[in-house]
């Protein structure tokens, strides 16, 4: 191992337990995620810090925010980032979307071989989805930008109001003149020396 698989703070409650399921999914990604195009070549610290932890944050959100009754989404999945890494750390059922039947086949291996009966992947218009879906929480690592989101549930704040949204962002705050949604900007260390910022969204 070339890499050092080091978990923040934040993380500990719910990382260490599930450090070897995670380093598996880890391994997987090195070697058939690349293999298969799911992800870019990449070291093997960058996909612990950029896939692994990032994703773990995104579960910390989520148990925070205490949204018991709502399904789970994980949009535009690619190689299961970040619903895998969520998926193994909980209990709690996560759908995997994403639009290429390969990728979808790649990701039904790896959950079968690993038995992550709590995980499905399924290939849908993520588009779609936070369109019409409701009581869901949606987690987006890089599906799209915020002011892109921000668009689609202007079109459909009707059905966008009992949903929450958890997106990748950057330091850039949210236009607090908008007075349709509530954004809450998380940072966090992704690792000792680096953070990164995650939205959470709703509709007022």
């Amino acid at each position: 191992m070339n890499f050092t698989p080091q978990i923040p703070n934040w993380g500990l409650d719910f990382l260490e337990k599930n450090i070897d399921k995670l380093l598996l999914y880890h391994s997987w990604l090195s070697t058939t995620g690349i293999k298969t195009g799911l992800i870019s070549p990449k070291e093997d610290q960058f996909i612990w810090d950029e896939f692994i932890i990032h994703s773990l944050y995104f579960y910390k959100l989520i148990l925070d925010l205490k949204n018991e009754s709502h399904e789970i989404y994980d949009l535009g999945t690619g190689g299961g980032i970040p619903g895998v890494p969520v998926g193994i750390v909980s209990k709690k059922d996560i759908n995997l979307i994403d639009i290429k039947q390969k990728r979808i086949f790649e990701l039904e291996r790896f959950i079968l071989s690993q038995n992550l009966l709590n995980i499905y992947a399924k290939k849908e218009d993520a588009e779609q989805l936070l369109k019409t879906k409701k009581n869901t929480t949606f987690l987006m690592r890089c599906y799209i930008p915020r002011s892109n989101l921000i668009k689609i549930l202007e079109k459909n704040l009707s059905n966008s109001k009992n949903n929450t949204f958890i997106i990748s962002s950057n330091s850039k705050p949210f236009d607090n003149s908008n007075d349709m949604f509530h954004v809450k900007q998380e940072k966090f260390f992704i690792n000792t020396n680096e953070y990164r910022f995650i939205d959470v969204i709703t509709v007022k």
